[in-house]
C-alpha cells in the first residue's frame, strides 16, 4: 500500500507544478537510519507523525511536520487545537490513513485528506528532505512550495 501513497505523492507533485528531486538509498525507518541514508542535516529532515486529536465533540487526526533534530512537543499540539487530548496514532490507525508503516510517512496532509501542521524552523530551509511513502526513497523539495500546496498550520 505504500507504493500507492508513493504514487500519490508524486501525482499531487506533477499536479501542482512542484520541483522536486528523488532520491533512491538504503532502507530508513528512524531518523537516524535516513540521515546516513541522505546525508543531509537533521534540520532539513522532516519527521512526521500521525497524531489524533480529540476534542470536545470530535476526534480526527493531523498530520505534524518538525525537524528530526526535534522532539515532538505535545502539549504545544494540543494547545494549538484546543484540544483535550491528543496521542500518537496506532499502527494499526497509521496504516489505515496513510497505507504506510512507520518510517515511511510523507509530510503531507492533502493526500490523506487531513491537516498538516508544520514547524516554523523549516521556514528558514533552502530544501527539505521527506520520505516518499516508501522507506527507501525520499524527495527533495523547498519548503516554501510545500507551504503554498499543503496550506499547512504553521507552528
Amino acid at each position: 500500500m505504500a507504493d500507492s501513497t508513493y504514487q500519490k505523492l508524486k501525482q499531487f507533485y506533477a499536479d501542482s507544478k512542484v520541483l522536486f528531486r528523488e532520491l533512491v538509498h538504503d532502507p530508513g525507518a528512524s531518523a537516524e537510519e535516513y540521515h546516513q541514508a541522505l546525508g543531509c542535516r537533521y534540520e532539513q529532515q522532516l519527521k512526521c507523525l500521525l497524531i489524533k486529536v480529540y476534542e470536545q465533540n470530535k476526534e480526527y487526526f493531523v498530520m505534524v511536520t518538525i525537524p528530526a533534530n526535534k522532539r515532538a512537543d505535545f502539549e504545544t499540539i494540543k494547545q494549538h487545537f484546543n484540544a483535550k487530548k491528543i496521542r500518537g496514532a496506532t499502527l494499526d490507525e497509521l496504516r489505515q490513513v496513510t497505507g504506510c508503516e512507520y518510517g515511511e510517512v510523507p509530510a503531507s496532509g492533502k493526500i490523506f485528506g487531513i491537516s498538516l501542521l508544520m514547524d516554523k524552523d523549516f521556514l528558514n530551509e533552502q530544501e527539505v528532505y521527506m520520505n516518499a511513502g516508501i522507506v527507501t526513497k525520499s524527495f527533495v523539495v523547498n519548503p516554501k512550495d510545500l507551504i503554498k500546496i499543503e496550506e499547512p498550520l504553521i507552528f
